[in-house]
C-alpha cells in the first residue's frame, strides 16, 4: 500500500522535537534557524537567510546565539551538517570556527567547541 503524506505534516512532526527561532528585522522575518539538543552537543539542524539579507551577519547571529543556548544547556559544542556543493555556507562556518568531524558522500559534519568562547 502506498500512502502519501503531505510535506507540510512531515515536516511538522520532524520540528516539532526541536527549538526553532526566526530572525526578524524592522518587523521583517529574514531567516530561521531550528536547534536539537543530542547528548553531548546542540546540533543546527536548519539555518536559513533571506537571500537580500545575506552577508550583512545574520547568520553570524544566528550562530552565535545557538552557541549561547549551547552553553544554557551546558553542551561542549555546536554540530551541524552542509552540503560539499554549498560552498558559501561551508565557508561561512568554517570562517566561523568549525572543524570537520565527519565527512559523508554529499555532507560535511562539522563541530565546534563552545566551551572556549
Amino acid at each position: 500500500m502506498f500512502i502519501v503524506i503531505p510535506y507540510i505534516v512531515i515536516s511538522e512532526a520532524y520540528f516539532f522535537r526541536q527549538r526553532r527561532y526566526f530572525i526578524t528585522q524592522k518587523q521583517q522575518t529574514v531567516g530561521l534557524f531550528a536547534l536539537r539538543e543530542k547528548p553531548e552537543a546542540v546540533y543546527i539542524v536548519n539555518l536559513a537567510v533571506s537571500p537580500f539579507h545575506r552577508k550583512l551577519g545574520v547568520a553570524t547571529q544566528a550562530l552565535n546565539y545557538s552557541a549561547k543556548i549551547a552553553h544554557l544547556l551546558h553542551k561542549d559544542c555546536l554540530e551541524l551538517s552542509v552540503l560539499k556543493a554549498n560552498s558559501p555556507a561551508l565557508k561561512l562556518y568554517l570562517k566561523y570556527g568549525f572543524r570537520k568531524k565527519k565527512e559523508k558522500r554529499r555532507l560535511v559534519i562539522l563541530r565546534k567547541d563552545v566551551t572556549t568562547r
